[in-house]
């Protein structure tokens, strides 16, 4: 009941912030438009527009940018302010992490789990035709591992700022291995391998399986593997986190 309440509670403070609401809504839509505008050139029509392609990969580098919506959830100083009773009250501190970690997935659940039909349907992007909810299913549960992820590095530093700014390193070392902005493939078959390590490389090759391929072999492997690094990184939140931090 208590994780109810404060969950409810992390909910509108997301929900009152303006732009955690604009960069997980409408910056996809433009981050598509322009890439699909931009490399129109370089694709056909058929059978993948350019239109097509980065409305996969945007999609995932959105979701993969979610462990930033869960530090300012965590630790924005207007939320901490607010939520300075939270530190004293009767609630076990594994309540105020997860709420944290949870209220940012729901966010996620609810935005891309409307995107991703709207790119189907209404701008007829190819996200996987009546497979879409697979390509949903698992953007969730990548949702869920970068929430995951945004939390455990403000447990651990203890500090919105300081998190954010050593979270990008590996956060961006992820995206840019996972080839959802340019295919690292052209390049050596050590970064190929290395880019084996990027969960983001996992969600992109099992999304690309599933739309294009209607191979659905990657997805429960690929969501267990997520599941367990997520798992991982709650293990280092509750080892970590004392709520006297959150102050």
């Amino acid at each position: 009941m208590n994780l109810l309440r404060i969950l409810r509670q992390d909910l509108g403070n997301i929900i009152h912030n303006p732009s955690l609401i604009f960069s997980n809504t409408i910056l996809p839509l433009i981050l598509i438009g322009v890439m699909g505008f931009v490399t129109k050139g370089g694709f056909g029509t058929e059978p993948v527009s350019s239109f097509d392609y980065y409305g996969v990969n945007m999609m995932i580098f959105s979701v993969s940018m979610i462990a930033i919506t869960a530090t300012n959830a965590f630790m924005e100083e207007r939320v901490k302010r607010g939520n300075f009773r939270i530190a004293y009250a009767p609630v076990s501190k594994q309540e105020i992490y997860l709420s944290k970690i949870l209220s940012s997935y729901l966010l996620s659940a609810i935005c891309y789990g409307v995107l991703v039909p709207v790119c189907q349907y209404v701008l007829r992007l190819n996200m996987g035709g009546s497979n879409f909810i697979y390509f949903v299913l698992l953007l969730n549960v990548f949702g869920f591992c970068g929430c995951c992820f945004g939390t455990m590095f403000c447990c651990i530093f203890k500090n919105e700022e300081q998190a954010n700014s050593i979270m990008q390193i590996p956060l961006f070392l992820s995206i840019i291995l996972g080839g959802v902005i340019f295919q690292i493939h052209r390049f050596d078959s050590f970064l190929n391998r290395l880019s084996w390590l990027s969960p983001v490389k996992w969600a992109a090759d099992c999304s690309y399986q599933i739309i294009y391929d209607n191979d659905l072999h990657l997805l429960y492997p690929v969501m267990i593997g997520l599941l367990v690094l997520s798992f991982f990184f709650i293990g280092v939140c509750h080892i970590l986190f004392k709520p006297e931090d959150y102050i």
